[in-house]
């Protein structure tokens, strides 16, 4: 897969795309990006996805404070995993959001990319003030000469699966909702760096990741995951037995020793084990990570 942050005019001509910001690349994202990549294959195309970075309601409405489902880096992984051939990131910012919607698409996807064919989700708002919609789209496909396909919406649990829901999900700890809508793991990625060693002391040490600010920390508690294929035990919380008061994402490896401190890992939430507790000693909180850990040796991947 190749990474495009400053595509050159026409140098990827009658390319297929898949268009959207795909913050956690769920099962409605899914669908237009494998309708994206079937549909050239079949004509024998370049497929692309293109995505913003930063995320524009970051920058349209910056006092919401988003927080993303997915960073950058782990949405074109995933874009990679569905089998697009290549990520198109345009650098969101004030010009940008100035720009019309019939200027948006002369702009990139006519002058620049020269597209074939176009696939969004059914909502798909662009361009100043978000005016342009999926009829729109279709109007200036057209006037430019590409076709639009529009991705029926995504339904679980009887809710059309959107970005703001998996949001509000992973907030409210209801995580198992969160996956079923996501359709795969739910990532943190970040560097190792040093920590209080209080997990190396309870006989439980841990991995204390650094992640982007602009991440998602899914509610306080204790989940279950895996570290490449190794099954983790992650507490997020403030660990409130010692009174620490600030969240952290601490994630202790099954059978790992290895000193990976200064490592960028990435850890794939499965499961959401149980509330962070507070424990009126020491010990009760060493019984209860025996417990989780003998919890996540036992669950199946």
């Amino acid at each position: 897969m190749r990474i495009i942050r400053h595509p050159r005019k026409k140098k990827l001509k009658d390319c297929v795309v898949a268009l959207g910001t795909f913050d956690g690349v769920h099962r409605g994202h899914q669908k237009v990006i494998k309708s994206a990549v079937a549909y050239a294959k079949k004509v024998k195309a370049a497929s692309l996805a293109i995505t913003f970075d930063p995320h524009p309601q970051q920058l349209i409405i910056p006092k919401r404070g988003l927080k993303l489902i997915t960073t950058l880096a782990e949405r074109e992984e995933l874009f990679c995993e569905l089998g697009i051939d290549g990520v198109v990131v345009i650098r969101f910012s004030k010009k940008h959001q100035q720009l019309s919607a019939r200027a948006f698409v002369k702009k990139y996807l006519v002058d620049k990319l020269g597209v074939k064919r176009v696939f969004v989700g059914f909502d798909y708002t662009f361009g100043k003030a978000r005016k342009g919609d999926v009829s729109e789209l279709k109007k200036l496909g057209r006037e430019f000469g590409f076709e639009v396909t529009v991705i029926k919406p995504v339904s679980c649990q009887k809710h059309v699966i959107k970005s703001k829901l998996i949001r509000e999900f992973v907030s409210q700890g209801r995580f198992s909702q969160a996956i079923r809508f996501l359709g795969h793991s739910y990532r943190l990625t970040g560097k190792v760096i040093k920590g209080s060693g209080r997990g190396k002391e309870l006989g439980f040490p841990t991995a204390n990741l650094k992640v982007d600010k602009n991440k998602l920390i899914p509610a306080q508690g204790v989940y279950f995951g895996l570290v490449g294929k190794r099954k983790c035990v992650v507490n997020i919380g403030a660990r409130p037995t010692f009174g620490a008061g600030q969240t952290v994402v601490e994630v202790h490896i099954l059978n790992f020793k290895k000193n990976i401190r200064g490592k960028n890992i990435k850890v794939n939430l499965l499961k959401r084990l149980r509330d962070e507790k507070q424990f009126s000693d020491v010990k009760r909180l060493k019984d209860q990570i025996q417990r989780d850990v003998n919890h996540a040796r036992l669950l199946s991947v």
